[in-house]
């Protein structure tokens, strides 16, 4: 009896186990390394000297049996693998190949003309023959020895305006730091019109201004965001290194293909991490009415003109520095030396042709798909969020509307608007974490991303709710909402609650069951996710959360965080060059992956403490003087006071 019921119980657990085991295709660890390679990538180097029989291919080889009737074992082991879209198409084989040695059958040098691929298609049926499967061959681009774009006059140009301005810059530090000797003389050529314009570029001048940590109560309040910044940052930069170790060809492609097979948190956060920018856009909304609200208190016009004026200088704070790295990527990225993988060169190509959409932030409306510096799609939503704020706000404090209320009626209007989009196209509530969307970061090529993660009405939540926030903040800046044990108990759970569900919710409940949960699920996480971090921090200015909000104020933390806008802007650049500059296929692990990230993150801040001192802080400066920002802070300074 006790045997029956023995049995009984591992067969409920074997069926139990198949329920979380459908649709994986199982094959042993024999099988698998009977399959061809998906990767396989030639000496690029030792290619490049055979000068004028250097021919370097990066070619697909789809792979069938020779045999229909009758396909071999291997060839059922590679159809039932690849069918599961968690793995890779085992029957399409990546080759990155030096022609001459690899294939010395081939006496076609020219990749447009026809008898190159009938010529490779020979060599690979050659090879595959005796494994009874034969291959079509697929030619994605190939090159010759030497570079493959010649240094023009559009290049020239671009240094020298660099270098140029790199001297310029230094010529000004060199002036700034002698004029300084003379303290007395110093203090009255700061505020002369020419030594605005001077210190403004000078680099010892814009140290000591990103080391610099202001006091007064308005300032501790929210010290805590600048930390919150810098890690929100920090994860943005790790999410884009993994996404670029697994986009590339890698030795190990197992490890990625059972990682799908059996997902955790680990695996499934980077596909559905779109909520996390939610916080900058939130921040950005608070700061803004904040702002404008003390400026209506003052009795200070808020008109047309006013807007105008704080758009330009918006424009002028950030134009500077997005120039120079899209003036990289449309230039000398593509001279720099690189490897196999030079399809990297498609991002100058992007830029040539679409640099000017950046310059106007319009970027993720116009040839969105060939869009340059793809990750600036955040400048430019936000931008087109500012503009929006600015008028909405101006209309809002004319008209005395309630802005509680219309904070509540625009959530509504962008919930069911995200609702709808995402149900009647269908889409997953994750990004794609099939490895073939992966590799070469197909996935942002289609439109899920676009609509789901870069769109305008995608994001709109995270600035609503800001708005929502920031009139709260200003509302009660001389008084605590959340006093007495239960306030605060509150405070927690519900800063917990909010944002802990938008990580766990999906690993308990099938969210994509059906069409209409996977909409409902993406129309309320961005939501969730902001109205959670902004009772988070609604109660760190109140001097909640105790060792955390210590953490969250360190002083180092509020220099980096002033670096969170160069690190965004510049992190991938460092990324797009290591894929250049590697020779072989990657190797992925955990620890590479900690490894990869932690360098990139270091990297980041490096890059963008050399754009902050030279670009972004003298063009802040600039835009300040020409709009007298400085009278302005000194009087709210003096009120509060």
């Amino acid at each position: 009896m006790k045997i029956i019921k023995m049995k009984k119980y591992y067969y409920s657990l074997i069926c139990f186990a198949s329920l979380f085991s459908s649709g994986v295709s199982h094959i042993t660890d024999k099988e698998y390394g009977l399959m061809p390679e998906v990767f396989k990538v030639d000496n690029y180097d030792t290619c490049m000297l055979l000068e004028e029989k250097a021919f370097y291919c990066e070619i697909n080889v789809k792979l069938a049996p020779i045999n229909p009737e009758n396909p071999p074992k291997l060839w059922k082991i590679i159809k039932e693998y690849s069918s599961s879209e968690l793995h890779y198409r085992h029957d399409k084989l990546r080759r990155h190949i030096c022609v001459p040695t690899t294939c010395p059958n081939v006496k076609t040098y020219n990749k447009t003309h026809p008898d190159l691929i009938k010529e490779l298609t020979q060599c690979y049926n050659d090879k595959y023959r005796d494994q009874e499967l034969t291959g079509t061959v697929e030619i994605v681009d190939c090159k010759t020895a030497g570079p493959i774009y010649k240094i023009d006059t559009v290049d020239w140009s671009v240094a020298i305006a660099f270098l140029s301005y790199l001297g310029l810059v230094l010529v000004l530090t060199a002036l700034d730091y002698f004029k300084s000797s003379d303290a007395e003389s110093y203090k009255v050529f700061k505020e002369s019109k020419r030594g605005k314009l001077l210190v403004a570029f000078s680099i010892i001048n814009n140290w000591k201004k990103l080391r610099s940590i202001p006091s007064g109560p308005d300032f501790e309040r929210l010290k805590p965001v600048q930390g919150l910044r810098v890690y929100m940052s920090i994860m943005v930069v790790i999410v884009h290194a993994i996404l670029a170790q697994v986009a590339i060809p890698v030795s190990n492609p197992k490890f990625l293909e059972d990682m799908n097979d059996s997902p955790d948190l680990l695996s499934n956060f980077p596909k559905r991490a779109v909520f996390i920018l939610s916080f900058h856009f939130m921040m950005s909304s608070w700061m803004l009415i904040t702002s404008l609200l003390v400026k209506h208190d003052r009795n200070e016009i808020i008109d047309l003109k006013f807007i105008i004026k704080s758009i330009i200088k918006r424009y002028v704070r950030f134009i500077l520095t997005i120039a120079v790295v899209v003036g990289f990527y449309a230039t000398w990225l593509r001279h720099i030396p690189y490897g196999p993988f030079f399809s990297v060169c498609e991002e100058s190509d992007k830029c040539r042709k679409n640099w000017w959409a950046n310059f106007l932030f319009i970027q993720n409306h116009y040839d969105r798909y060939y869009m340059c510096h793809i990750i600036t799609w955040y400048l430019s939503v936000d931008m087109q969020y500012y503009i929006i704020g600015l008028f909405l706000f101006m209309i809002i404090l004319r008209k005395k509307i309630n802005i509680p209320v219309t904070v509540c009626f625009l959530l509504i209007i962008n919930f069911i608007f995200a609702f709808w989009d995402h149900w009647r196209h269908g889409y997953s509530s994750a990004l794609s974490g099939e490895p073939e969307e992966i590799y070469k970061v197909v996935f942002n090529k289609k439109a899920q991303w676009h609509d789901h993660f870069a769109s305008y009405h995608g994001n709109a939540a995270g600035y609503i709710v800001g708005i929502g926030f920031g009139y709260v903040y200003h509302k009660n800046k001389d008084q605590k909402i959340f006093i007495g044990l239960k306030k605060k108990l509150a405070w927690t759970i519900l800063s917990v609650c909010l944002l802990g569900a938008t990580i766990v919710v999906p690993q308990i409940i099938d969210v994509d069951a059906t069409n209409t949960l996977s909409a409902l699920w993406v129309a309320l996480t961005r939501p969730l996710f902001s109205l959670g971090m902004g009772i988070f921090v609604l109660g760190l200015s109140e001097g909640l959360g105790g060792w955390v909000k210590d953490c969250l104020s360190w002083s180092p933390l509020y220099v980096l965080g002033k670096l969170s806008y160069c690190v965004y802007l510049c992190h991938t650049v460092f990324q797009t060059l290591r894929i250049g500059f590697m020779r072989s296929p990657g190797y992925i692990s955990y620890y590479t992956m900690l490894d990869t990230s932690a360098s990139d993150v270091l990297l980041a801040f490096v890059g963008a403490l050399f754009l902050s001192l030279f670009f972004e802080m003298p063009s802040n400066e600039l835009a300040n003087n020409m709009f007298g920002t400085k009278k302005i802070e000194k009087k709210i300074e003096k009120k509060t006071n």
